[in-house]
């Protein structure tokens, strides 16, 4: 009488699982885009030192004028506008994985639950409402990784707008007109 009630375990206790593999697939992917992310965060704020480093060398007084100040200056805004917007994108994504892993919880105890409805029938009720809780917080996850997806041109669209503003600051006047 055991082994027939193992060969029912396992199988109501293996649907969860299909869920869990698409959640761990999910959180692979998004603690690849965090590592992405944290690395250019890094390189902001190394570009960012540099320039201040700059400005502190050329002893640029907050009143100065000089090219070279306002250039460092700009850029130095500029990457702090980008610094948040990632930033932003960071906590994003981290929010979406800790409700990946939050689903990935709560499956893995619906799936003991469905296994343990086999010797002890009510758990079958906990066990739904933690597959319904699980699907409730994966809902949140995909929405935050919604919402990050949203953001994830705006530092780049800030860097094209500033390079383009550069390069027509920089461009030399064309030949011919009056100046």
């Amino acid at each position: 009488m055991l082994s027939i009630e193992w060969a029912k375990i396992v199988p109501a206790s293996v649907v969860p699982v299909v869920g869990l593999s698409a959640c761990g697939l999910l959180a692979l992917a998004f603690y690849n885009r965090m590592v992405a992310i944290v690395a250019r965060l890094r390189s902001f704020q190394r570009e960012r030192l540099s320039h201040i480093e700059s400005l502190d060398r050329l002893s640029c007084d907050p009143g100065a004028r000089s090219e070279s100040c306002l250039h460092h200056q700009r850029l130095i805004d500029m990457l702090d506008g980008q610094t948040r917007e990632v930033l932003g994108r960071a906590k994003l994504i981290r929010r979406t994985i800790q409700f990946l892993l939050f689903t990935m919880a709560a499956l893995t105890l619906c799936s003991l639950c469905m296994g343990l409805s086999v010797l002890w029938p009510p758990s079958l009720f906990l066990a739904s409402l933690l597959f319904f809780l699980g699907m409730s917080l994966l809902t949140a996850g995909v929405v935050f990784a919604i919402l990050e997806i949203g953001r994830a041109l705006r530092p780049v669209e800030l860097e094209s707008v500033f390079i383009e503003r550069l390069a027509d600051e920089l461009k030399p006047p064309e030949k011919g007109s009056c100046g």
